[in-house]
């Protein structure tokens, strides 16, 4: 934590405005690692290209306007709408979908079954067409137990790894201490029922960015780098998709005093790492006022066969750890069955750099279900302060990280 009287580091607030391309960029860093992207090339062609327009952007409704609060913790808005694709889309937005299906608990209903998901730093928002008790009987065979309501939602928590689920028709209200850094279920409700002032009402950039880039099948801003890093305000990354093409679509907000917006954008793009328009024949940039936008065009391929990795399973996980005997009792409890061989875990020392040591969490099974449930010895590494539940196959390089594990070993 920075203290709240060192002024020559960045707080929550100044870094705020840094910007969120480069979220998507690296969505898939627990996949393969993000250190280091091709460059999209030496001379980009500009022109115009027709992209679809994009939907309101209704996830603002979740967004309290004290979110924002003077704090180091990163921040950081995803809207996805799941659904499934008509046709091959870019590997940055399959990469998307794929840490979007894993970070989502199954709670009775599958990922490509919502319409809509909104995850921030304070909670994630589901919604869809779909009944309460659908939720409830899926809760009801895990180890959430009834925790009360709050304004029309019944909640649920669990203290293995705190979380907690609030529900109603049509939508789920979830928080989790291992996937938000702040959490506040009651905050992101009191925001969605409008009886709180929203972070757009009272952030003019914010605004003024989720205006011009609305909704799309993927909208990421936040804490994170842009193409300007050190130049724009705040910045967005976006994929649109039809029927016939991808759509990446990148924006940056600039302060007034930086002239030339859209020549900043164009400087970044041939300078700068961004694969999502590697593929593009043409970019399109366009400036309004201090928003500069870059867009582009990538037909559909055919269909090539996906990556396993590219498909994880959406698991609610329980987790206990004896201290006595070091070990950690994990749990499938919601999901699909599955291949043991697909399931596999690492022990993480503290300081471990892209080091993955996968071992067979189901040793001798065939497969794995709800209700199975698999013990981890960490008696033999004192250095361990995680365990990693790991998708894919054995000998791929990383793997996709299920779930995390942190126990509490007593030092």
């Amino acid at each position: 934590m920075v203290p709240p009287d060192d002024t020559s580091q960045p707080t929550r607030r100044s870094m705020l405005h840094r910007g969120a391309t480069a979220v998507a960029i690296c969505l898939s860093t627990a996949l393969s690692g993000c250190t280091g992207l091709p460059p999209l090339g030496d001379k980009p062609q500009y022109g115009r290209v027709d992209i679809p327009d994009p939907g309101p952007p209704e996830y603002r409704r979740w967004l309290p306007a004290e979110w924002d609060s003077d704090t180091d913790e990163v921040w950081f808005l995803t809207y996805v709408e799941p659904g499934s694709f008509h046709g091959p889309v870019p590997e940055d937005l399959v990469s998307s979908r794929a840490t979007q299906r894993r970070d989502l608990e199954y709670l009775g209903i599958g990922y490509e079954n919502y319409d809509s998901l909104t995850r921030t730093t304070l909670a994630t928002v589901r919604e869809g067409t779909f009944s309460a008790d659908t939720v409830r009987s899926a809760l009801a065979e895990t180890g959430y137990e009834s925790d009360g309501s709050y304004r029309d939602y019944d909640l649920y928590a669990r203290s293995d790894i705190p979380r907690r689920v609030a529900v109603r028709d049509g939508v789920v209200v979830s928080t989790s201490a291992s996937l938000h850094s702040t959490p506040d279920l009651e905050a992101t409700i009191d925001a969605g029922h409008g009886d709180t002032e929203r972070y757009h009402e009272v952030d003019t950039t914010f605004e003024a960015v989720t205006d011009a880039v609305g909704a799309s099948r993927l909208v990421s801003i936040g804490d994170h780098p842009t193409l300007n890093p050190t130049v724009a305000e705040l910045g967005v990354v976006a994929f649109r998709v039809d029927y016939e093409a991808a759509y990446p679509f990148v924006l940056e907000r600039y302060p007034e005093t930086v002239d030339q917006p859209g020549e900043q954008m164009k400087d970044a793009i041939q300078d700068q790492h961004f694969t999502g328009m590697a593929a593009a024949d043409t970019i399109d940039i366009r400036v309004d006022g201090q928003l500069a936008t870059a867009g582009a065009r990538i037909p559909l391929q055919p269909d090539e066969p996906r990556d396993l990795i590219h498909d994880p399973p959406q698991i609610t996980w329980g987790v206990a750890f004896d201290a006595e005997s070091e070990t950690a009792t994990l749990r499938h409890e919601l999901g699909p069955e599955l291949d043991a061989d697909r399931l596999w875990y690492d022990l993480v020392p503290i300081d471990a750099i892209n080091r993955v040591e996968n071992r067979s969490l189901w040793p001798g099974r065939d497969t794995v279900g709800p209700g199975d449930e698999t013990t981890v010895d960490m008696s033999d590494h004192p250095d361990a302060d995680r365990v990693d539940v790991r998708w894919g196959p054995k000998d791929h390089p990383y793997g996709l990280r299920l779930f995390s594990y942190v126990p509490d070993r007593g030092e």
